[in-house]
């Protein structure tokens, strides 16, 4: 029971880890002008670091690759906001590889809508790294205000596309709780 528990609490935490920076993605690609988004930024990426030092902490401990991978993409994304220099630029391309990571590991093991959405990972972290990649190296092809805005919300919607997803193959202990209850209360209904 307590092992169950302790599953269930490092899904939660991962749970909030993935929809922080799923949100923070399109946040990224629609508040670009907002003067107050960096501290929320911020004060998001402090959750989910502490959210990252917890899964990374339980995948280490139950010796789980594919939570590692997963906790290592949150906790590098938390602290390239606060270390300085090239160090944060290095850990910047840490969480797109981890996930890519992540979402093989998951399309390696596992079968049914979890494979899909292990394949949705994969692909939106690998383009996301292309993306990212691109729009710090490639000039955009015009100066336009408008193709700019495009161009570089593009990482930040790839971001938020491979976040959400791995949101929902971390929240499936969770989610097996849920069905469970749905289940003994459809199974005890006298009404079907």
């Amino acid at each position: 029971m307590g092992n169950d528990n302790g599953v269930r609490i490092v899904s939660a935490t991962a749970v909030v880890g993935a929809l922080v920076y799923g949100v923070l993605g399109l946040g990224d690609t629609a508040v670009l002008q907002v003067p107050w988004w960096p501290v929320v930024r911020l004060g998001a990426s402090v959750v989910a670091g502490v959210c990252g030092v917890v899964v990374l902490v339980a995948a280490l401990r139950a010796r789980d690759r594919r939570a590692g991978a997963f906790g290592v993409a949150v906790l590098a994304f938390a602290l390239a906001w606060f270390v300085p220099g090239a160090l944060a630029t290095a850990l910047y391309w840490v969480p797109p590889a981890a996930l890519v990571a992540f979402g093989v590991l998951t399309v390696r093991g596992l079968r049914g809508p979890q494979r899909a959405f292990g394949w949705i990972v994969t692909i939106a972290a690998a383009l996301w790294f292309v993306a990212s990649l691109l729009t710090q190296t490639v000039p955009p092809p015009s100066t336009a205000q408008e193709v700019l805005v495009v161009v570089y919300a593009i990482p930040g919607l790839l971001q938020a596309v491979a976040f959400l997803a791995a949101a929902v193959l971390v929240a499936v202990p969770l989610l097996r709780v849920v069905g469970r209850g749905a289940g003994a209360l459809w199974s005890s209904a006298e009404v079907r």
